[in-house]
């Protein structure tokens, strides 16, 4: 049986604390816990030196991975969540969205929602943009569930008024599509506004209002 301490402290290229405690119980198997911001490994006495830090090393990545993921936020369930507390918040819960996410494909609007499925979607150029901004978009699609025969008439208006910051949104957005138009417009050498990526009522969203309708996505 080689002769090792029983417990032996170290911190990896990583900056983890960990303690490598060998039990005289343990035969074949190793298993690791954080304790006290440090990860304690159980391991075989019986293990060679060679063979215990390979399984020593393999062991830690596994579980820093799996506190990594534990430690990273779903992106759409966080989203999900802001929309329920802002529609509870605005609308008394009537917009009742079913599922709430980011995505890519939207290069020729802010958000969408569909009223059959009850989905919203929001542009992920948003997520580089201040929270009052994404919030502001947000309530916008929470509002056409609200109001979901009035496209963007005084009804729709009224319910997107109960956000405070409508018109600050309103203008930030406005900018940024204006800066986008124009670099676009450079890029494209003079081209017609035609030939640009956003017109005027094309940037903000897209609400789909037909039941039956197989829905935007």
């Amino acid at each position: 049986m080689p002769v090792h301490p029983s417990t032996i402290e170290f911190v990896n290229d990583f900056g983890t604390p960990i303690r490598v405690v060998r039990s005289t119980k343990r035969r074949k198997t190793i298993s690791a816990v954080w304790k006290e911001n440090t990860m304690v490994v159980s391991v075989p006495a019986e293990l060679t030196h060679d063979a215990e830090r390979i399984l020593v090393l393999d062991m830690v990545k596994k579980l820093e991975r799996k506190v990594a993921r534990a430690v990273v936020p779903d992106a759409d369930a966080l989203l999900l969540a802001r929309a329920r507390t802002m529609d509870a918040e605005l609308f008394g819960g009537r917009a009742a969205p079913a599922s709430v996410r980011w995505v890519g494909n939207q290069n020729r609007r802010w958000g969408s929602a569909s009223l059959r499925s009850r989905r919203i979607r929001l542009s992920d150029r948003l997520r580089a943009m201040p929270q009052w901004v994404q919030d502001y978009v947000l309530a916008h699609e929470l509002a056409h569930l609200v109001e979901p025969r009035d496209g963007h008439g005084p009804r729709f208006k009224a319910a997107l008024s109960r956000y405070p910051r409508v018109h600050d949104a309103n203008i930030f957005l406005a900018g940024v599509s204006h800066g986008y138009a124009t670099r676009s417009h450079a890029q494209a050498g003079g081209t017609s506004a035609a030939g640009l990526p956003f017109g005027d009522d094309d940037d903000f969203d897209e609400f789909d209002t037909d039941p039956g309708d197989p829905g935007l996505f």
